[in-house]
């Protein structure tokens, strides 16, 4: 992954904040920077101390100060942060300027808003493809002569997805018996399975964007995902037993799907939690956790602990 050192630039304008408007307009035109949305406020040891938007510096009297004319403070990085969670903090703050200090607040340079949209225009390309189960070295669409280079990158996934329902398929007839006892527990398999990846994919998809801003707690984020996914689980399962309890009227299969439903839905938040997070402690890209792999896991589990209860409870 790039850092911020990366897609710096150290060509950026400089003032100090009891300097005029004036004089700095004319630094300005001198040196003609590479980045210039900004003009950076230092102190005598070159700390930052604020910055000013160049439109705020053309408006201004000649004789004004610089000091009365900052602007919000500037996002700060490190030079050995991660470039996207710079670019994203950017985006969150609406702000077109990152500041690159050093740990004294020394200002080391910027990072120019072209390189930010070009990385996250490459980064977010990149994660749709590895969401598709297909990686960054897929050929781009305009391509006519990559037939081979698609089938090798898209194969694996399917693979995988293949053992995955295998799999699954073996831990449904462990309880044949329980399915030969009562039928209609095959007709909500597909909901099971569904709700389990849905809820899955959501805390998937929050959890990969809030990892691009930094770091997220292991324990904070099970327990809060624990807790929505009891209460999503368990608000759809009683939906769900109500129904079928309404149009059929047997209370023990009502039971089993809505008991089901919550269980799932919670080891569904973890799952979803824990594959992510193991991935990026690996170094691996955690926008693999929203493809295939979570998928697979998730449905053997569904499928598991929907007749696992059903063979407990009937």
């Amino acid at each position: 992954m790039p850092t911020a050192a990366d897609l710096m630039t150290s060509a950026v304008p400089r003032a100090s904040p009891t300097d005029r408007a004036d004089a700095a307009l004319a630094a300005l035109r001198r040196s003609r920077p590479e980045e210039a949305g900004h003009l950076y406020l230092v102190d005598e040891g070159s700390r930052l101390v604020g910055q000013v938007p160049v439109e705020s510096l053309l408006l201004a009297d000649p004789g004004t100060r610089l000091d009365s004319l900052r602007g919000d403070p500037p996002v700060e990085v490190h030079p050995e942060d991660d470039a996207e969670a710079a670019a994203l903090a950017a985006v969150e703050r609406h702000d077109a300027d990152v500041a690159v200090v050093d740990s004294q607040r020394r200002l080391l340079g910027a990072i120019p808003i072209g390189h930010l949209l070009a990385l996250l225009h490459e980064e977010h390309v990149d994660d749709w493809l590895r969401m598709g189960g297909v990686g960054s070295a897929h050929p781009p669409p305009t391509e006519r002569d990559g037939t081979w280079d698609s089938f090798k990158a898209r194969m694996p996934w399917l693979l995988l997805g293949l053992a995955g329902g295998w799999l699954a398929a073996g831990v449904a007839s462990l309880f044949e018996a329980a399915l030969e006892r009562e039928i209609a527990l095959a007709f909500f398999l597909p909901l099971v399975v569904y709700m389990a990846d849905a809820v899955g994919t959501q805390t998937e998809t929050v959890l990969v964007r809030a990892l691009a801003y930094g770091k997220v707690a292991l324990l904070t984020q099970l327990l809060r995902e624990s807790l929505l996914g009891l209460l999503i689980g368990g608000t759809i399962g009683a939906m769900a037993a109500a129904g079928f309890l309404f149009f059929d009227g047997r209370g023990s299969i009502a039971t089993v799907v809505g008991l089901t439903l919550a269980v799932t839905a919670v080891i569904a938040t973890l799952m979803a939690s824990l594959l992510p997070l193991g991935l990026a402690r690996l170094g691996a890209d955690p926008a693999l956790a929203s493809g295939p792999i979570a998928t697979v896991l998730q449905d053997i589990l569904s499928v598991a602990v929907y007749l696992g209860i059903a063979t407990a409870l009937l």
